[in-house]
């Protein structure tokens, strides 16, 4: 792929350079899916990620960084029974919330650190897409018991309550995406980049939380 007389174009590549380009193909295959695409159309959509993949394990096998194709496909093995003790181990069946708790545990074990000791919010990378990051902050933050997502439906304060109404239970998918667009809409008629404007609302909370 990136040997001495193949592609040039390839040759010249390095993991910064291929980024762009492995969030473009899983933005494609997430797309494929969504559109209820033919299998061979998700099926080809799913290879452009797998050769991402394997596009950055050939690029650190060539620049000596350590590790192969071989390599990250054992890690990530080792990472699946490690993390996977009711499956592979004697720990028996548990719940999603048990397995929740557990799973930060052994991130915890893997680091090194104390038991307890790791925020709620470490480790998620702050490169990722602001919603998907937000969500990602929220769900953190209500395993935490932190926030209670559920209350914000019976607030009055709801910024989204005038455009999809009163819930007791989970808000529809239909009426939450409507009225995200409706924001976006508000945002561009007052000059606001939305994107910001929700990457500083997350931060805001994240630091509120950490300081309680």
């Amino acid at each position: 792929m990136v040997a001495d007389g193949g592609c040039a174009w390839h040759a010249e590549q390095t993991h910064e350079s291929l980024a762009p380009f492995l969030i473009e193909e899983t933005a494609e295959f997430i797309d494929a899916i969504e559109r209820d695409l033919p299998p061979e159309e998700v099926r080809g959509e799913l290879g452009d990620v797998l050769y991402q993949v394997l596009f950055h394990a050939v690029i650190a096998e060539r620049d000596g960084e350590g590790y192969d194709l071989a390599s990250v496909a054992q890690s990530l093995n080792e990472k699946l029974v490690a993390r996977h003790p009711h499956v592979f181990g004697d720990r028996g069946h548990m719940t999603v919330a048990e397995l929740n708790a557990e799973w930060e545990r052994l991130k915890e074990d893997a680091a090194g650190e104390d038991r307890g000791s790791r925020a709620p919010l470490e480790g998620i990378p702050a490169g990722m897409p602001t919603l998907a990051r937000a969500a990602k902050v929220v769900e953190r933050l209500k395993r935490a018991r932190l926030v209670d997502p559920s209350a914000a439906e019976r607030s009055a304060e709801d910024p989204l309550s005038a455009a999809i109404g009163p819930a007791e239970t989970a808000m529809a998918e239909v009426g939450i995406g409507d009225a995200m667009l409706a924001l976006v809409i508000r945002a561009n008629a007052a000059g606001v980049d939305p994107d910001r404007s929700l990457r500083l609302a997350v931060n805001r909370l994240a630091e509120r939380v950490s300081c309680d």
